[in-house]
């Protein structure tokens, strides 16, 4: 095990979603997950703080997607069209920690490796509030990774996501 500086400094920024499987870890089988590829964003502070928002994705699935609805929502408006937005997106976000982690000098990736722990303080769905863990891997000199995160018995989450650039450096 090494110093976590080195994930935190890869985690560091915001990151944009390439693509999420769930796999059946009995069977192997990909299950259907709510939608692929996902639409969103994951943000990481170097003070211990992440958020992210996953939604359907515009391009592939635009009838999970009801462009027509604008904030504060209109008494006109559909509930089922607003059911939609519920259904197929997710945001939440809180603090987190590192551990476990590894300094990458492996042969087939390129960063550091470990665990995540947190906790959702704010949620769009109140059963994701609360702790949370996954594994994960950094890949291409921390431009890439991945996550791996147990769903239920034997279901398992993979994501991937990639670095999105810089837009200020006052560093």
């Amino acid at each position: 095990m090494v110093s976590p500086k080195n994930a935190l400094e890869c985690f560091v920024g915001a990151w944009g979603f390439l693509n999420s499987t769930l796999v059946n870890t009995t069977t192997g089988e990909l299950l259907p997950d709510w939608h692929s590829p996902p639409s969103g964003m994951s943000l990481w502070t170097p003070n211990g703080y992440n958020a992210l928002i996953v939604t359907a994705n515009d391009t592939t699935e635009p009838e999970k997607r009801p462009i027509e609805l604008t904030q504060p929502a209109s008494p006109s408006d559909s509930d089922s069209r607003w059911a939609l937005v519920g259904k197929y997106s997710i945001a939440g976000g809180g603090p987190f920690h590192l551990s476990n982690v590894t300094d990458g000098c492996s042969k087939d990736r390129e960063g550091p490796a470990g665990t995540v722990t947190g906790t959702f303080l704010t949620a769009t769905l109140p059963s994701r509030i609360g702790p949370y863990t996954f594994t994960f891997k950094f890949y291409d000199h921390c431009k890439v990774w991945n996550l791996r995160q147990r769903v239920g018995d034997d279901k398992l989450r993979v994501a991937w996501y990639y670095k999105l650039p810089d837009i200020y450096n006052y560093g």
